[in-house]
């Protein structure tokens, strides 16, 4: 009879349930990969083309310093001296020659007089001040100005 008290298990262990199991844990493991996979490739495309578009620009920049490289070179050989001179020539220009150079006489105009040298003076130097607080000096000063205070708003009630 005490067989019959005891309560009998209603729920018994079925062989499929655990290949469920099984299949639940590897779908897991495959979605969990392939989450993984496609993080790797975002990250690995991400990466090359930042790659080549840095690429890209270090092009562009040596294509810029060359351009300027040949714009300095071009500024040069229109500021050569035989070019000026040709085209001031086209220009109508010629060499200024002793009678075309008019000199205008100023009274009082010293033409030798010794030229000026500026002499640098020092400037002075603050000293600076020295610093000597000590911890108790600088508690005593915040205490003082904090009864100032508390005296002029008391005054000033």
């Amino acid at each position: 009879m005490a067989d019959q008290n005891r309560p009998i298990h209603t729920r018994s262990d079925q062989p499929w349930q655990n290949q469920r199991q099984l299949v639940a844990t590897l779908s897991l493991v495959v979605v969990v990969g392939i989450i993984i996979a496609a993080l790797y490739l975002i990250q690995t495309s991400t990466t090359t083309t930042t790659a080549r578009e840095l690429l890209a620009m270090d092009d562009y920049r040596l294509g810029l310093e060359l351009d300027n490289e040949r714009l300095r070179a071009d500024i040069a050989e229109l500021q050569s001296l035989p070019r000026v001179m040709t085209r001031a020539a086209e220009l109508g220009f010629r060499e200024a020659g002793d009678d075309d150079i008019q000199y205008i006489i100023v009274d009082g105009y010293r033409y030798d007089r010794p030229q000026l040298t500026p002499t640098a003076t020092p400037t002075p130097v603050e000293a600076e001040p020295v610093y000597d607080e000590t911890l108790s000096g600088w508690l005593r000063k915040q205490w003082d100005n904090l009864k100032q205070q508390f005296d002029e708003w008391r005054e000033g009630s």
